[in-house]
């Protein structure tokens, strides 16, 4: 079966930088205009023709995304949503840095690598680890359909999980993996990939 993986259009969590940037995660925020224009820019696109499913996860940039390339139904899975950074989602940076509770986040080796990382995680949050354990789930699931051709629509961590599952990547591949603003990625999934 061909995955057809798309990132949602720029959010408007994607969109805040300096001081206003703040840990998005699972914040349910919209597309910005320029999201929408991204999201546009894929109808007709040769890589989603012949799909047979459209899933996204529940969360409304990946939805407003789905919904403005395609009018078909789209099938909405919660186990595609993005990593959850816990406690810090929806807070600027800059005011979870100057929190007390969360110095070690940012001065503790063992805690710091918590964005990237297959252990280590936002308090309440998951790691990427967490994020493949459900993803493949998903994925087990997916495989038993009788489809040919699946358009998922979903998150940065989430697109890299997937390949890192289907494709054997190391953990440092997985976060190297670049997964840009809708720009298709197209793997095949098979049985044996989710040994």
């Amino acid at each position: 079966m061909e995955l057809v993986l798309i990132r949602h259009g720029e959010s408007i969590g994607n969109a805040l930088r300096g001081e206003s940037a703040v840990y998005t995660g699972r914040w349910d925020c919209d597309l910005t205009e320029r999201g929408y224009q991204q999201a546009k820019s894929l109808i007709g696109n040769p890589l989603l023709e012949n799909i047979d499913a459209w899933y996204s996860s529940n969360l409304i940039r990946t939805i407003e995304t789905a919904k403005t390339i395609t009018d078909r139904d789209i099938i909405v899975d919660k186990r595609l949503q993005e990593r959850s950074l816990g406690e810090f989602e929806g807070l600027t940076i800059e005011s979870v840095k100057k929190d007390p509770r969360y110095i070690k986040y940012f001065t503790d080796p063992e805690f710091m690598q918590f964005r990237n990382s297959f252990t280590v995680k936002a308090p309440g949050g998951e790691s990427y680890g967490d994020v493949c354990e459900r993803v493949k789930l998903f994925l087990q699931e997916l495989a038993c359909k009788d489809y040919k051709k699946v358009a998922i629509v979903t998150h940065h961590c989430v697109i890299r999980c997937i390949v890192k599952i289907l494709n054997n990547l190391s953990e440092d591949e997985t976060l190297s993996f670049k997964v840009n603003n809708c720009e298709p990625i197209s793997v095949q999934l098979g049985v044996d990939s989710l040994q």
